[in-house]
């Protein structure tokens, strides 16, 4: 479902579109850069707050927009029957990427360079995110200098505005709900993963979720030598007595922000073994939450990075949540320490431990001095005593 107004989840809509904008104008700033021209819709809804054609999985562009560094944003689009109040709005009739004749990429370069000189940036650098090598080549022919424009995003989208923590909270506290149903049916009978997968979809959808996946599945199985299972996701085998399952559901809520954590679940008593392995992970994410603070990653790299002489069990890394599942800031087990990233207050991010057959992850908001956990979901109440 998408909602126009988000105002019954405690959102101000005028406050959101003010200060994401701000955001990224300032990063623009900050780069240098004079204008974005943006065709990827959650960088153009982080934008503007607005979407067209929400979810559809295609590979031509439907419309673009052009963020001026200074200003409001001027969105380019096929006309509809509704247009926004207020907004900026051109015709945009091409589609890119090979699906048409090259003289609708010629169409949309001359477009996009006639929207870059009315907003009277087109002599400055020009950032991007994504465009064919075709329609590269064709703005820098006219006299456009682009450079990637994915450093003022991520700068931008890494810290939230207190809006989009509004709709990360929400969407948290719905998804633990899901996390709940899971449980029961674990407990009732035995269900192949496809059915845990569809309880958990389809209450998050019918609770007003946008999209999503659903990650459900068999790490650990009785049956292990007759069955080995442990990648694929929403199979049709049956979760059987002994079994453990990871619960990391990755559906989009009302905004289209996202919410990250991990639970691994029993179905009946666990083994010896899965007990050690669960309180292993247990014990390295307690320890992990400590490392987690603002500033460089120095503490967390000396248990964590591919020079640490002391990792900790299943320690991940971690990457960072909003309006996709995976934001700036990342990082992933045994990265170099050139890799490190400097952590911000009221960044999101999802702090992991794979310590196969057991995953658990927190949904973490960095403060001041450490970290809030958002995710405070329990644990396996059959493992957790392990």
């Amino acid at each position: 479902m998408f909602y126009t107004d988000l105002s019954s989840f405690g959102v101000n809509m005028e406050r959101l579109t003010e200060q994401r904008l701000a955001r990224l104008q300032d990063a623009m700033k900050r780069q240098g850069l004079g204008a974005l021209v943006l065709t990827d819709q959650h960088n153009i809804r982080y934008a503007t707050n607005t979407v067209f054609m929400h979810g559809l999985r295609a590979t031509a562009v439907q419309r673009f927009v052009v963020v001026p560094v200074t200003g409001s944003p001027l969105v380019c689009q096929r006309e509809t029957s509704r247009k926004r109040k207020g907004s900026s709005a051109g015709r945009f009739d091409a589609y890119m990427f090979g699906m048409r004749p090259p003289i609708a990429t010629k169409d949309f370069a001359t477009q996009a360079a006639a929207a870059l000189r009315e907003a009277g940036v087109s002599g400055e650098p020009i950032g991007v995110d994504h465009l064919n090598l075709e329609a590269v080549d064709l703005l820098r022919s006219s006299g456009i200098r682009l450079v990637d424009g994915w450093r003022a995003l991520n700068r931008a989208r890494a810290v939230k505005t207190m809006d989009e923590l509004q709709l990360i909270h929400w969407t948290t506290r719905a998804k633990e709900r899901g996390y709940d149903l899971v449980r029961a049916a674990l407990h009732d009978s035995n269900c192949p993963e496809d059915d845990l997968s569809r309880i958990m979809l389809d209450y998050l959808l019918d609770q007003g979720f946008e999209a999503g996946s659903e990650f459900i599945s068999i790490y650990d199985s009785s049956q292990a030598d007759t069955r080995p299972h442990t990648e694929a996701m929403g199979t049709d085998l049956v979760v059987l007595e002994g079994d453990l399952v990871i619960c990391d559901a990755t559906v989009a809520g009302p905004g289209g922000y996202y919410s990250d954590f991990a639970r691994t679940f029993s179905r009946g008593d666990p083994t010896a073994e899965s007990r050690v392995r669960y309180r292993e992970a247990f014990a390295s994410l307690q320890e992990a939450l400590a490392l987690i603070k603002p500033g460089p990653c120095a503490e967390f790299f000396s248990r964590f990075g591919k020079s640490s002489s002391s990792r900790l069990p299943g320690l991940d890394g971690f990457h960072g949540v909003g309006l996709c599942i995976y934001e700036a800031p990342w990082l992933r087990g045994g990265d170099p320490d050139e890799y490190a990233v400097t952590l911000e207050e009221n960044m999101i991010i999802a702090l992991e431990i794979n310590h196969l057959p057991v995953k658990l992850e927190h949904l973490l908001r960095v403060t001041d001095s450490g970290v809030e956990i958002l995710s405070t979901y329990p644990m396996d109440p059959e493992l957790v005593p392990a």
